[in-house]
């Protein structure tokens, strides 16, 4: 399929224009050199439960907090491009089953692919260092001369600019799988005229 074809068909589903993955520093460097995200490695706090990469397609300081404080901004089509295994992560609720929305995570807005995520440096936008104030911090910067090796675009973003993931957000997951369940029809018919 060509690509200005895909794209309109993510455009048209409402599909994110971009994936972050959130990391700690020290694992920053290891990612950029291998160029991809493996599950089940480096020093994260999910670590020993994590059978999947996690992406998502916004930032909160929830995410921050649990995940790290360096953050991939992916172009999310060509991620998507080199790992089509991603998809958003499926509750199994149905919308109607509002008893069930408290205890779930929905506002994760996770997307997850199994194991591992390969990418090229040319799929990261940016790389966004979270800070605690707003001013450059040391722990940065070893990760700052690396990204600049590498030419690699990065910003300094306070946390306290981050929105809060106190609420559930279970409006934009039902949209999330609708806008997904879309996308594949769309491909599955296109395909079925080729």
């Amino acid at each position: 399929m060509q690509l200005t074809s895909l794209k309109r068909k993510w455009r048209n589903a409402g599909l994110p224009p971009v994936f972050y993955h959130t990391t700690f520093v020290d694992n920053a460097p290891l990612i950029i050199s291998e160029q991809k995200v493996s599950a089940n490695k480096d020093n994260s706090i999910c670590r020993s439960k994590n059978i999947s990469v996690s992406l998502s397609d916004r930032l909160t300081k929830g995410i921050v907090e649990f995940f790290g404080n360096v953050v991939f901004e992916f172009d999310a089509l060509s991620l998507y491009q080199r790992n089509t295994l991603i998809a958003p992560r499926n509750y199994g609720v149905a919308e109607d089953d509002i008893n069930r929305y408290d205890e779930l995570p929905f506002f994760e807005n996770e997307w997850r692919t199994p194991d591992v995520v390969d990418f090229d440096l040319n799929d990261i936008n940016k790389v966004i260092l979270i800070t605690s104030k707003d001013f450059r911090e040391p722990i940065f910067e070893s990760i700052t001369s690396l990204l600049e090796v590498a030419t690699i675009n990065h910003c300094f973003l306070s946390e306290r600019w981050l929105p809060d993931n106190i609420s559930s957000d279970t409006r934009r997951y039902f949209f999330r799988l609708e806008n997904w369940s879309r996308f594949q029809n769309i491909l599955i018919s296109t395909a079925s005229f080729q």
